[in-house]
């Protein structure tokens, strides 16, 4: 279930306050943004499980770049693990197969931990970016 609450946005001025960030929780991929503005008191924040929206994943990406994972083989990510978490169909599979992707660091950190076999049990906790 998303969790939404938006109040409406002023036009964005100098004290205008905007992050977003990726991390796991309880083995799930998360992403969440706040927008703040103390001069005019207007709070909007949002958060899904998943990858990121497009518009919240450039500002993500602007920040911290990414990392070009190999998909499938023996080196790769699994292509189960890769379609599983970015919804992908079978034509954008196989060209993530042929060519990569880019992931967020959280992204490829969470696909890494996905792909490597578990030892000792469930992985657990939050990490923030």
């Amino acid at each position: 279930m998303a969790e939404h609450f938006v109040t409406l946005h002023c036009e964005p001025c100098a004290s205008c306050r905007r992050e977003a960030w990726q991390l796991v929780v309880d083995g799930r991929l998360r992403w969440e943004e706040s927008e703040d503005c103390p001069a005019t008191q207007v709070l909007a924040c949002d958060g899904d499980w998943g990858p990121p929206p497009p518009w919240i994943r450039e500002r993500i990406v602007a920040r911290e770049g990414t990392e070009h994972l190999a998909v499938g083989g023996p080196d790769g990510i699994p292509l189960k693990a890769v379609r599983e978490v970015y919804g992908l169909t079978l034509p954008e599979l196989r060209h993530a197969r042929a060519h990569g992707i880019e992931a967020t660091p959280v992204e490829a950190r969470f696909l890494r931990t996905r792909a490597a076999p578990r030892a000792g049990g469930a992985q657990g906790g939050g990490q923030a970016v």
